[in-house]
């Protein structure tokens, strides 16, 4: 039974879609041993029972634990995410899976940071469940509050994992995309990141865990490279993202490519798995970044960028695009690093800029 007396300053959202789940770690690294009454945890019940999830999260203090049950026969976090944030009364609202978790006092340094800062978002770090540090964002040199989503590299981050003031979702009835297959926070994400508000990042507080131990995640599951393709092709049409700035549309169009269109030709290089629309999909969204922000070559390092443009080639096809993501591979460090124009050789979306921040910028070692 949910203690309504105190306010909570945020409600945390977990989908969970079956018992096999690890979803009672995942509660329990949110409200901990003993009562919170700055937060909530809501548990969304996916296609799965009520009770069933109740038994599994015993002795923990239910007075911080809602359970909502929730159907709509889609195997996709989306619907459930929108429903507990729809749910949500809190200042702030953050999501998470039910396969991840938040190292001991994550949860309580969050809620200290945003009542005393008052930032209308807080990234929180990341790590994976091996220990490795996530540097993502890779943002400026020791920057940690009032991060800029073109200087600070926002738009790597595309899950929305963060302390996010409640009221900037007012208005948005479906802020997971829930006619996707994956990839359903994209568009959140990148509207997210470029808005006007203030967006801080301690990277230095405890982490959001990644959890490594499940074996079927849903963000996880494979998928062809047209239903990868899909959420980048909405967000490319959207009507908010033609209207950004120059400077912002860039910085996004560079991360679509780096991330999402490398991304997909890599995960993919048996031309035995391709679909005639699998290689139409990955063509048409890279000249669509193009149209979008027509410099976003410049900063990719050579190898990089002669895969880049062999799939906006109008005679290529598959073969030669696979050729080129393998030789790239192979290439020298040169070709690895430095862009066709050395003057872009430090550009800050460059792969050089990118390894001098990572060697020297040290946040969150040891």
């Amino acid at each position: 039974m949910i203690d309504h007396r105190s306010p909570p300053v945020l409600d945390v959202v977990i989908p969970v879609h079956t018992v096999e789940r690890p979803i009672r770690r995942a509660v329990a690294s949110v409200v901990g041993v003993a009562p919170e009454p700055r937060l909530r945890v809501t548990v969304v019940c996916h296609e799965v029972e009520v009770g069933a999830i109740d038994d599994l999260l015993a002795g923990l203090p239910r007075e911080r634990i809602r359970l909502l049950p929730f159907s709509d026969g889609v195997r996709s976090p989306a619907g459930p995410l929108n429903a507990g944030l729809a749910a949500a009364t809190a200042e702030y609202v953050a999501v998470m899976g039910s396969d991840d978790f938040f190292e001991p006092g994550a949860i309580a340094a969050y809620l200290d940071e945003v009542e005393s800062e008052h930032p209308d978002v807080l990234i929180v770090p990341l790590r994976h469940q091996n220990g490795e540090l996530l540097r993502n964002p890779l943002v400026r040199w020791r920057r940690r509050r009032r991060l800029d989503p073109v200087r600070d590299r926002l738009f790597y981050r595309t899950a929305p994992l963060a302390l996010i003031h409640r009221s900037l979702l007012d208005g948005r009835d479906e802020p997971f995309t829930t006619s996707l297959v994956s990839g359903e926070d994209l568009e959140l994400s990148s509207w997210l990141w470029a808005q006007p508000v203030r967006i801080d990042f301690p990277v230095d507080a405890p982490a959001y865990v990644i959890g490594a131990d499940a074996d079927d995640r849903i963000t996880l599951a494979a998928h062809s490279a047209h239903v990868a393709m899909e959420p980048l092709r909405r967000l490319l049409e959207a009507d908010w993202v033609v209207a950004l700035a120059p400077a912002t549309r860039h910085s996004l169009g560079v991360k679509l490519l780096r991330i999402h269109v490398l991304g997909a030709l890599r995960a993919r290089r048996d031309g035995g798995h391709w679909a005639p629309d699998d290689l139409e999909s990955v063509v048409s969204v890279t000249r669509a970044v193009l149209a979008l922000a027509p410099r976003a070559l410049e900063p990719f390092a050579r190898a990089e960028r002669r895969i880049l443009e062999t799939v906006v080639a109008a005679d290529s096809g598959l073969t030669d695009i696979l050729n080129a993501v393998e030789l790239a591979d192979r290439a020298a460090w040169r070709e690895r690093v430095l862009p066709a124009d050395l003057t872009r050789a430090l550009d800050r979306e460059g792969t050089l800029r990118r390894f001098l921040l990572y060697r020297f910028d040290r946040w969150g070692a040891g």
